[in-house]
């Protein structure tokens, strides 16, 4: 942080040379614990919380269940961190892309295997119950598991929700990364206003597209598959990562620095839009729209608690939060397999009635299941599978 509060995020040279990575930001990772807690909340609100949760005001519910909005968030948040840890001074890939890839791989798959794996029951069961005959149980649990396990189910909206539904945005995540090398490449010599203008355009260019499609009626947007196929197709969500990447790139490039004032009323202003949009997305006229529309304001509040910029309470950086936020992912990939075991272990307790005692006790349940996860297992296995060879 310099004299003015603002992040710096040009490292010193001694730091560079000593770590040769830039610095966490808490803020960052606090506000991850909130974004997943939200997609939880969408999944699992009324299936535990029973008539307690109905009885809440709309508004109250809305913030709480605006599960697209976060995926949204993360999104943007991934193509920024992406910037921030792997961009260097030229805009090109700090590494090779092929070390890369395996940081990535070593982030994300091996709790994305553990969900395929405790999901594994319920999807089996579910086939077997409903194919009509061993052969067709067997063929569609071979194809909806070689789908999520090569990370390929958001490619087709048949498979995208089969196994361990918010796995999709993992494969999602996978075509970002897969991109993330190239797009650094082609972009490394254009000026970063250029850039601003290109990834607003491409933002815009599919929301565009949808709202013609649904208005001559090209495309039905009240059918599941088409929603499926809008909300996850991953050409369709990659303008959100753009964003993040381009907010990222601006981060680094120290022109914030002189523009405290402004970054902090864009931040604020983009804070209240996105609470707006999470009260009124049942009022818009084609939800299917509602997670996309917030990409920019995300990049504008990211921007400015990275920047510091936008006042943030000291709990967001405090050591409580800043581990949730670590172990977000966790809460995120597992929340579903995981909520099928508890929901179990309820029942042979005979604590299964849908209550708000029941909701609290399962998302306690879920914080600590995954904060030892991440301790015990997730950060363990990353360090392992990113160890130098021969080290």
């Amino acid at each position: 942080m310099n004299a003015e509060g603002i992040y710096d995020p040009r490292p010193t040279a001694s730091s560079a040379l000593a770590t040769g990575r830039r610095p966490e930001i808490l803020a960052l990772t606090s506000v991850r614990f909130f974004a997943a807690l939200e997609v939880v909340l969408l999944h699992t609100s009324y299936e535990l919380g029973g008539d307690g949760v109905r009885a809440l005001p709309d508004a109250v519910i809305d913030l709480m269940t605006r599960g697209g909005l976060a995926v949204s968030f993360f999104f943007v948040l991934s193509g920024f961190i992406l910037a921030y840890t792997y961009c260097d001074s030229a805009n090109e890939l700090k590494t090779t892309a092929g070390t890369f890839w395996r940081a990535r791989f070593a982030r994300i798959y091996p709790l994305y295997f553990l969900g395929f794996l405790m999901d594994a029951p319920r999807v089996v069961a579910f086939f077997i119950d409903s194919a009509g005959s061993l052969p067709s149980a067997l063929v569609k649990i071979g194809v909806a598991g070689v789908a999520y396990l090569t990370l390929l189910q958001a490619w087709h909206p048949r498979v995208t929700n089969t196994w361990n539904t918010p796995g999709w945005t993992l494969s999602v995540e996978a075509f970002f990364y897969a991109l993330f090398p190239v797009l650094l490449r082609v972009t490394k010599s254009w000026r970063l206003r250029s850039v601003c203008w290109v990834a607003l355009a491409i933002w815009g260019l599919p929301l565009l597209v949808q709202a013609m499609l649904f208005h001559w009626q090209v495309a039905d947007h009240t059918s599941a598959s088409a929603l499926t196929f809008w909300r996850s197709f991953p050409p369709l969500q990659l303008p959100q990562f753009v964003l993040g990447v381009v907010a990222g790139r601006l981060f680094l490039s120290g022109k914030l620095e002189p523009h405290r004032k402004v970054l902090r009323l864009l931040g604020t202003f983009a804070l209240v839009l996105t609470l707006a949009l999470a009260i009124g997305g049942r009022f818009a006229p084609m939800g299917v729209l509602e997670a996309t529309l917030g990409a920019p304001l995300f990049a504008l509040m990211i921007l400015a608690l990275a920047s510091g910029a936008l006042p943030t309470p000291n709990f967001l950086n405090g050591p409580p939060l800043v581990l949730l936020g670590r172990a977000s992912y966790a809460v995120y990939i597992l929340h579903q397999p995981f909520k099928q075991v508890f929901l179990r272990l309820a029942h042979l307790a005979r604590f299964d009635s849908p209550s708000p005692g029941l909701l609290v006790a399962y998302l306690v349940s879920l914080q600590v299941f995954c904060i030892a996860l991440f301790l015990f297992f997730e950060d363990p296995v990353r360090r392992l599978l990113t160890k130098p060879r021969g080290a």
